[in-house]
């Protein structure tokens, strides 16, 4: 999710106006990228089109924000990273919401070789997001949150969750001291539900509960 500033009227500010560019101004332009998870279900062709958990925060937020949603089915880091820069000139954002991973776990599970990453690619291309979002907008702010994996219908996690811990391992270590939030959501769902159904129907794709979970995270991130 992608965001850029708004003043009182609801007009975007300048680039130069600091004030606007404030944590604590009017609203923001927040930008998403990565994977189903974010786009669950939209109108990819048009990136104002918001659906589950990114609409419900701007139900919650209104217009604080302007919203834009370039996350895509079946993303994998590399696919993102191919896209990123030139979606994230065209809409400069002051806020980068990422969550992006599974696929790439996904994608060696089912040995869909065109579309496979090492570790050490996965890692390499989601830093190269953020720097390069960095680069264009040294002033942006970036929350990062950590993919899930629970058992489920998919096989995902009976048959890749050793590859997931050890991508998470490297998000952790690599991703989390670039970003201003990082927010780790395994744990949580490991920790505090006993109901592997509680916020994904099949261990991957947010349930209506999932999105509402990760809307609040979300929400909680904008506003510290």
């Amino acid at each position: 999710m992608y965001g850029r500033t708004r003043n009182e009227s609801g007009n975007e500010k300048g680039e130069g106006n600091e004030k606007g560019r404030d944590l604590e101004g009017a609203g923001r332009k927040a930008r998403g990228a990565g994977d189903i998870h974010q786009r669950a279900g939209r109108d990819r062709r048009d990136n104002h089109n918001l659906s589950g958990y990114t609409q419900l925060i701007k139900n919650k937020l209104g217009d604080r924000y302007e919203y834009v949603n370039y996350a895509c089915s079946g993303d994998t880091s590399r696919q993102a990273l191919s896209r990123h820069e030139a979606e994230f000139n065209k809409e400069k954002p002051d806020i980068l919401v990422l969550l992006i991973g599974i696929n790439d776990v996904w994608r060696n599970v089912d040995h869909i070789a065109e579309s496979m990453t090492t570790s050490e690619e996965f890692i390499d291309n989601v830093v190269k997001i953020i720097n390069i979002s960095k680069n264009i907008n040294p002033k942006l702010k970036i929350i990062f949150l950590e993919p899930y994996l629970m058992p489920g219908p998919t096989q995902v996690y009976e048959r890749g969750f050793l590859l997931y811990k050890h991508n998470v391992s490297l998000l952790r270590k690599h991703v989390k001291p670039l970003v201003d939030k990082y927010v780790e959501l395994q744990d949580y769902f490991e920790k505090n539900t006993t109901d592997n159904f509680k916020f994904t129907d099949d261990g991957v794709h947010p349930n209506t509960n999932g999105q509402v979970f990760l809307a609040e995270k979300i929400i909680s991130a904008l506003n510290d």
